[in-house]
Formats: C-alpha cells, sequence, structure tokens
C-alpha cells in the first residue's frame, strides 16, 4: 500500500467516487464519475488513465470502471473518514451543505494513523 504522502487529494477523491457510484447504480462509467463530481468528461478519462495506470482501477471492454484491491481499500478508507466527519459536523449542528464541503476537506487533510486514534478516541465517549 502507498503512503498517504504518495497519494493526492484528486485521486481520493475519484476512487471515493467510483466505490459510492458502484454501490448507487451497481456499475460506473466515467460519465458518472463527471457527473458526481462535476467535473468534465476530458478531465476524468485522463484521470482514469491515470488511475489505470497506477493499478487502482481497471476499465473493461463495456467501459464500465472497476477497483482494484488497492483502490477499493483507498476508496473505502477516504469514504469512512468523509462520512466520520461529516456526521461529527453534523452533530455539532453545522448545516448540511457546510458539513458536506468540510469532510471533504478534512478527509484528505489527516493521516489515516491520526484518524484512527481520533475515532477511537472521540468512540469511548
Amino acid at each position: 500500500m502507498r503512503h498517504k504522502n504518495d497519494i493526492n487529494e484528486s485521486t481520493e477523491d475519484y476512487v471515493e467516487a467510483v466505490l459510492r457510484i458502484c454501490h448507487e447504480k451497481k456499475v460506473c462509467r466515467s460519465i458518472d464519475v463527471a457527473d458526481s463530481l462535476e467535473i468534465s468528461r476530458p478531465s476524468v478519462s485522463i484521470a482514469v488513465k491515470k488511475l489505470e495506470a497506477e493499478g487502482l482501477l481497471t476499465v473493461d471492454e463495456s467501459k464500465y470502471l472497476h477497483l482494484s484491491a488497492e483502490g477499493r481499500k483507498l476508496a473505502r478508507e477516504t469514504y469512512k473518514k468523509h462520512c466520520f466527519f461529516k456526521n461529527l459536523l453534523l452533530d455539532a449542528g453545522v448545516d448540511e451543505q457546510t458539513a458536506e464541503t468540510e469532510a471533504c476537506s478534512m478527509e484528505h487533510d489527516i493521516s489515516n494513523n491520526s484518524f484512527h486514534k481520533l475515532q477511537r478516541r472521540l468512540e469511548k465517549r
């Protein structure tokens, strides 16, 4: 597995989007990712090629995106952080849109080690 420092925010966003879309629709195409992240199809196409080269996902003959084991692990970790921070903010009284936006920032800026320590600490309460 790569170190957190080797993974950039957009990589986490892309694999997290593929994971969420696959859970919602059972399949995911580049256009779904573009719509979800509100970015252009050419940008997604470039990112998909990069993610394929990094071994985080594959594209089948029907153009469906599939996360590799490593991509799925990264996506799950990122999504877990996102949900944790969003719920924490909502519980603190932050409005839905702000919680969504800020959770997205927080999920990328915290190391896995610090996240797990924070999570364990708050679960003990």
